[in-house]
């Protein structure tokens, strides 16, 4: 069956319908390229959640909140997005525009949406790369004064460098970033392996106990909001989609590695949250994580492998900054190069390289604009702006989530045409999907001040924005339709006819 291009405001194609090429996208050389497979975009969109930072910063954050129950919240995080991945990964069948989130929506909610949605996912992601690059300047500085005993540079300068360093990278083919992401990510997982499998073979105080993985333990803490936290940890799995043009077979590649990154990512911080549990007793982890959360891990990575082990996971914990804000870098490069594509932005945006197949104008554009952000917060406290700024972007990407979710299950009841699906992944794998995000969705707004911190007037302002910016794409869309109908049909890489 072909796979034919549709958005919700255009007509539906006839099941014979060709597609033509990718729709919006530029054909043979003056397209994006690149040859990566499964792994590689698996280890991409990995880098993208930072799994050390995690596992040492966000992992006590939710034995805080979960208590001795803590891993089962990163289950029920799993489960709900393993459902999201079933439909986001059957609509990759029909849907051959490049674009991830911009093109799903505007495919089954309509192209205003698409395109509020595309400034939504760059607001979103922008503020977590600001954030990041704030944490990694910090978190470098620290690290070669108090493990190094080097200099004490100004932390803004470890920032300006890490910036130049994934904007060069940036600037060409993704295979070039892809060796460095994986080379990254081999050592984070590692080092995290190494002290599971230590806690394993030694046990803890109480033993290799299972305690935390049971009702009574996962229900006696805050239940909602320790899923919560688990389930924006998770996010990066999703822009297995953004690098559709540069993959190989990207009708195979992109479904495995959506459902590779979720499992992944999944069993991973599953495994470490119940491990740093066992390591230090299950009546006495929640204790520590209250009272020593920054140290919980470092701490147990020496008691039960060595110094040696702890000072590699400091270094871990720098190129895992950086690993992150390069892979970023090529997400927002590539949200911004299908909005120049289709005209959203300006048409410059859209160009290609013509010798590395890259969207070098995007990323430069991208490269400057959070050049200019971080000047802006360089006599903020990094600490107080990272967690205000990646708080924001990360709620975005959970709206975004949400919102694909039910442009799925709209996609597939327009398209009666489609004939070889079946119900679980069409209908009942997204419905159960788009209940669980509901309710995730749901405590992040109520619970929007505890997510990014400082104070009710900031928390408010601070969501009014990521509102204001998705209704302000809306609006745009619809001044398209009537001045310049031209830009308004390629919305969402869809092929203007």
């Amino acid at each position: 069956m072909s796979d034919p291009t549709y958005a919700a405001d255009s007509p539906v194609p006839s099941p014979g319908t060709a597609p033509g090429p990718t729709a919006g996208a530029r054909s043979g050389s003056d397209g994006l390229s690149g040859r990566v497979g499964v792994a590689e975009l698996v280890l991409t969109v990995l880098a993208f959640s930072a799994p050390v930072v995690v596992v040492s910063g966000f992992t006590p954050f939710i034995i805080g909140f979960g208590g001795v129950g803590a891993p089962v919240a990163w289950i029920v995080a799993m489960v709900v997005l393993l459902l999201f991945a079933v439909g986001y990964t059957t609509m990759t069948r029909y849907l051959p525009n490049p674009g991830a989130f911009y093109a799903y929506i505007t495919a089954g909610l309509g192209r205003p949406l698409g395109l509020g949605s595309s400034f939504l996912a760059m607001l979103g992601y922008f503020l977590m790369a600001v954030g990041t690059y704030l944490f990694f300047g910090t978190t470098t500085q620290s690290f070669v004064v108090d493990t190094l005993n080097g200099p004490d540079l100004p932390w803004q300068l470890f920032s300006f460098l890490c910036l130049a360093a994934t904007a060069t990278l940036g600037y060409f083919r993704i295979d070039l970033s892809v060796k460095v992401l994986s080379i990254a990510m081999v050592g984070e997982i590692l080092i995290v392996l190494i002290f599971d499998l230590a806690v394993l073979r030694d046990g803890g105080p109480e033993g290799r106990s299972l305690t935390p993985f049971t009702w009574d333990a996962f229900s006696s803490g805050e239940v909602g909001l320790s899923v919560l936290f688990a389930a924006t940890c998770f996010l990066g799995f999703e822009a297995t989609a953004v690098f559709r043009e540069e993959t190989r077979n990207p009708r195979r590649t992109i479904p495995v590695a959506t459902y590779l990154a979720v499992l992944l990512i999944g069993v991973f911080y599953i495994l470490a949250t119940w491990l740093i549990i066992v390591a230090y007793g299950p009546s006495q982890a929640p204790d520590v994580a209250a009272t020593n959360s920054v140290g919980m891990f470092p701490d147990a990575m020496e008691s039960f492998v060595g110094m040696w082990a702890r000072d590699v996971m400091l270094v871990l914990l720098v190129t895992s900054g950086f690993a992150c804000l390069l892979s970023v870098q090529n997400i927002l490069s590539r949200y911004c190069y299908s909005l120049g594509v289709d005209g959203a932005l300006p048409r410059a945006l859209g160009r290609v390289h013509p010798q590395h197949g890259s969207p070098y104008r995007a990323s430069l554009a991208i490269s400057t604009a959070i050049l200019v952000a971080v000047l802006l917060f360089v006599g903020s406290d990094p600490g107080t702006t990272y967690g205000r700024l990646a708080g924001t972007g990360g709620f975005s990407v959970l709206v975004l989530v949400f919102i694909t979710n039910a442009a799925v299950i709209v996609f597939f009841r327009r398209r009666r045409d489609i004939d070889d699906t079946n119900r679980w992944q069409t209908v009942v794998a997204p419905v159960l999907s788009f209940a669980g995000m509901a309710a995730i969705l749901y405590l992040a707004i109520t619970n929007f001040q505890l997510l990014t911190g400082g104070s009710t007037a900031e928390a408010a302002t601070l969501q009014l924005i990521v509102w204001a910016v998705l209704v302000s794409g809306i609006v745009l869309g619809v001044v398209y339709r009537s001045l310049r109908p031209e830009v308004y049909a390629r919305i969402g890489r869809q092929k203007a006819d």
